[in-house]
């Protein structure tokens, strides 16, 4: 009984180390819009990884994406969506076509870590209150 035991064990530990080298992780690569600035893609790389199942994100400012590796099939894609979308940005699955260029910036609001709340100008609120603008 114990032989048989030892069997049916070292059968399940091989069978599950064939599965899990055999399957490949999921992939998902999604458009993104709105991000002018490396403050933007901090927020959307951190939304991504809140998401459950999410083992890997990489977020590209220049291609306005984000690839996404999942640990797990039952993360759905539209739940990527809402977390880019919380965090203030609009996103879609699949790469999109070519259309205006958007100036993006090495840094968003200089001197106002965070201040861009995905909407970046470029101006600081100084500057914002020595034009009169708001």
């Amino acid at each position: 009984m114990v032989r048989l035991t030892a069997v049916l064990l070292v059968l399940v530990v091989l069978v599950s180390m064939v599965s899990a080298q055999t399957t490949k992780p999921s992939t998902v690569k999604l458009s993104i819009t709105g991000m002018t600035c490396k403050s933007c893609v901090s927020k959307v790389d951190k939304a991504l990884r809140g998401v459950e199942g999410v083992k890997d994100v990489k977020v590209d400012l220049k291609n306005e994406s984000a690839d996404i590796v999942l640990a797990s099939t039952s993360v759905k894609p539209e739940a990527l969506v809402g977390a880019v979308a919380k965090a203030g940005f609009k996103a879609k699955v699949g790469t999109k076509a070519a259309g205006p260029k958007v100036e993006k910036k090495d840094e968003c609001c200089p001197g106002e870590e965070g201040a861009c709340e995905g909407e970046c100008s470029g101006e600081t609120k100084a500057t914002k209150k020595k034009t009169g603008k708001s």
